[in-house]
């Protein structure tokens, strides 16, 4: 059956290196696509103008590249990054958390407005991100489809969660976690369908939502990382971590199984990837981590192919792309089930309970020591990678959308 152009899709920032409209473009799903500041915008043309020469603040701007959809389709605006640019030259405080957040997504709202629907006859949201302009669409009868792209209950989580590490005081609070609670409970209640990339997503929905609990539709995300035809080739007890929001993504507890694994004479370097702060890195706990830095793309997947496992003790995700970049490369994993990811228990590595540093140096322990385990899961990695590709992430999602 031959498909018209039927879905605008919004989203902010470049998550999944757009990959959502472009899968949708390849099926002629896509009627549009709504987004920020990226290569498409103004200013986001300014820095391919300019090239080497482009300002610090607007290089980010050059890794925004919306590849596989017609510009056509495209409207990039940069009125959020312009008014927040004035504000502060104005000397003007911006608010912060969850107020700035509102604020974003209520301007970028208006933008949209604008520009109307066209021809769609669904929206591609994500999360509680612009609920003005889904209430618009909703008044003009489209169909919302929203994709929760992490357990609703994150945040409560964290407020829960008891760490050593030193939080900001706005980054994980309770009134900033009932305002989420709020537009989350408004977007459950608008949606048509939540798409939910994993079963943990989906138990968060149904625990906080269960009375919209009829429109989950799992649809687990793939991945875009192109090795080249190259597989994991590890360096024995060499494991690898990457985050930034470390407390949420279990740093604590692997920085304690780091000390234990010492201890015990294991062999094991675990490499932390990511720009942290100093605080975290001189943090005593520490002490057995070897910070290397934020890494580019490129060497990213160096360090995944090079990898004896990739470990991610997270407390909450929803579908932990790193992990399935990892599982691409042919590299084992150790991860919690909070991670998200369809990772089956000595099949692709091994899965642990999160908060658990015992469990989790035993388990980095078993990989190093047992190459025969180790070798078998990497061989299944390698034959999950089509379960991964976009193409069956696009085919999940086109499922999703016209069921």
């Amino acid at each position: 059956m031959s498909l018209s152009p039927q879905v605008l899709v919004i989203q902010h920032g470049s998550r999944h290196r757009y990959a959502i409209p472009r899968m949708l473009e390849a099926r002629q799903l896509l009627a549009r696509f709504y987004t920020d500041t990226s290569s498409h915008s103004c200013l986001g043309r300014i820095g391919n103008f300019l090239g080497d020469f482009t300002p610090k603040p607007l290089r980010r701007l050059l890794r925004r590249q919306i590849k596989g959809v017609s510009k056509s389709k495209i409207r990039s605006t940069d009125y959020c990054s312009v008014s927040e640019c004035i504000t502060r030259l104005q000397g003007k405080a911006l608010p912060e958390g969850i107020d700035l957040f509102v604020k974003r997504h209520q301007m970028l709202s208006q933008k949209m407005q604008k520009w109307g629907v066209g021809d769609a006859k669904t929206v591609y949201s994500m999360y509680h991100e612009d609920l003005d302009f889904l209430k618009y669409a909703k008044s003009k009868g489209l169909r919302l489809a929203v994709d929760v792209f992490i357990n609703p209950r994150t945040d409560q989580i964290m407020i829960e969660e008891e760490s050593a590490f030193a939080l900001p005081a706005n980054l994980y609070n309770q009134v900033a976690v009932d305002k989420q609670l709020e537009l989350w409970i408004e977007t459950a209640e608008l949606a048509d369908l939540l798409l939910c990339p994993s079963e943990w997503v989906a138990d968060g929905v149904q625990e906080l939502s269960p009375q919209h609990a009829h429109k989950i539709r799992l649809v687990p995300y793939g991945c875009s990382m192109d090795y080249q035809g190259k597989t994991n080739q590890p360096q024995k007890g060499k494991i690898l971590f990457a985050g930034q929001d470390v407390v949420r993504k279990g740093l604590e507890h692997l920085a304690i199984a780091a000390t234990k694994l010492r201890e015990q004479g294991s062999s094991a370097i675990i490499q932390v990837a990511g720009e942290l702060p100093e605080e975290i890195i001189k943090h005593s706990l520490c002490k057995d981590l070897d910070f290397i830095g934020r890494l580019n793309a490129s060497e990213m997947r160096l360090a995944f192919l090079h990898s004896d496992a990739f470990v991610l003790p997270s407390l909450s995700e929803g579908f932990a792309g790193v992990v399935a970049e990892s599982i691409m490369a042919g590299c084992p994993v150790i991860v919690t089930r909070e991670c998200g990811s369809p990772v089956v228990h000595e099949r692709e590595g091994l899965i642990v309970p999160a908060r658990d540093p015992d469990a989790l140096a035993s388990a980095i322990s078993r990989l190093v020591e047992d190459r025969e385990l180790r070798a078998s899961c990497s061989r299944s990695c390698l034959k999950e990678t089509p379960f991964y590709s976009e193409s069956s992430w696009g085919d999940r999602l086109q499922a999703a959308l016209i069921s």
